[in-house]
């Protein structure tokens, strides 16, 4: 069984798929996986020999680059194996009619709980402690000036987190049982989960947000999610209050943000998705001294290519089978 890839495993993972009777190709993909079009990412698949490209059974790639012409170039394929932390749905995202009609199942690599989780702490913790300015004075060899940069103390502070999934509720964990905060937590039917004290649907968002002193993202950007912090919902928030964002720049209508943020409409942001990828350098994103930026990259790890391995792993015995009802992680199921 043949599996390509746009993800680079390293030579004892390829062993392991190997040793489980597959055959591996690997695949540069042709940019960011979050700014490159789809076809320019999969450039390198077209340009296999027809030959191979026939042969191939498993892909593993970013779901939503899944496109006619690409299902065409792989007439064989049956399964997308997808190594982010979420699946992207709605126009020009992941085309589910497209991927059912063709019978692939799709899968994610769910092994982003715990460094996501511990890169919205650090955030957390250098807005309310304004390590971003203190930064600025270090450079400046400033030790004391006239502003008075007072610090907030969590413990008891409110978080909203919306979208409590794998990544949600390992935040929800870490704050509450680090921090002592309140937590808030969001999901598709209102569910309870562990360590939130209130949970919620995305209905009750506009109610929520006037209590709150975070506003974490880890939903998955779908029709219901998108733009959904918008300048309205912007408004509501306490001026006090900050936005955290890992998951997706759609989520947030970023002109909106850009606008309440230099204003001081709100207090900051830690954003490391953006509606554009790479953020353009003419973003005034960049300028903005109470918003720390990271190139999205909240969900690194060491062993990060060895943990998607794992996860494709632990659904072949299944997929070989036949027992897609046994695969885990199976996102074409959810639609995220």
């Amino acid at each position: 069984m043949l599996v390509l890839s746009t993800q680079n495993f390293a030579p004892d993972d390829v062993a392991r798929l190997q040793a489980a009777g597959c055959t591996y190709r690997y695949v540069r993909p042709g940019g960011d996986p979050h700014g490159a079009d789809s076809e320019q990412f999969h450039a390198g698949i077209y340009a296999l020999d027809e030959a191979m490209r026939r042969d191939v059974i498993v892909l593993v790639t970013p779901c939503f680059h899944v496109t006619p012409p690409l299902l065409a170039a792989l007439p064989a394929l049956q399964w997308v194996h997808h190594p982010g932390a979420g699946v992207n749905s709605g126009p020009f995202w992941t085309q589910w009619g497209l991927l059912d009609a063709h019978q692939i199942v799709v899968t994610t690599a769910k092994i982003h709980a715990t460094p996501i989780s511990e890169w919205i702490v650090a955030v957390v913790l250098s807005l309310a402690k304004h390590l971003k300015r203190y930064a600025e004075r270090q450079r400046g060899h400033i030790y004391h000036n006239a502003e008075h940069l007072p610090a907030m103390i969590l413990a008891g502070k409110t978080a909203l987190v919306i979208g409590t999934g794998h990544v949600g509720a390992e935040t929800g964990r870490k704050l509450k049982l680090a921090f002592g905060m309140w937590t808030l937590g969001i999901n598709s039917d209102g569910r309870p989960v562990p360590h939130f004290d209130e949970t919620y649907t995305l209905a009750a968002l506009d109610e929520l947000l006037p209590r709150v002193d975070f506003v974490i993202c880890t939903s998955a950007l779908v029709e219901a999610t998108r733009g959904m912090i918008d300048a309205r919902r912007l408004a509501l928030m306490r001026p006090s209050a900050y936005i955290v964002n890992p998951s997706r720049g759609g989520l947030i209508v970023e002109r909106d943000l850009v606008a309440a943020l230099q204003c001081r409409r709100i207090a900051g942001a830690a954003l490391d998705t953006f509606e554009v990828e790479p953020l353009p350098a003419d973003s005034p994103l960049w300028g903005l001294d109470n918003v720390v930026l990271t190139p999205h990259c909240s969900g690194g790890r060491p062993d990060y290519a060895t943990a998607v391995m794992e996860r494709l792993l632990a659904n072949l015995d299944a997929f070989r089978a036949g027992r897609r009802d046994q695969m885990s992680d199976v996102a074409s199921l959810k639609r995220y």
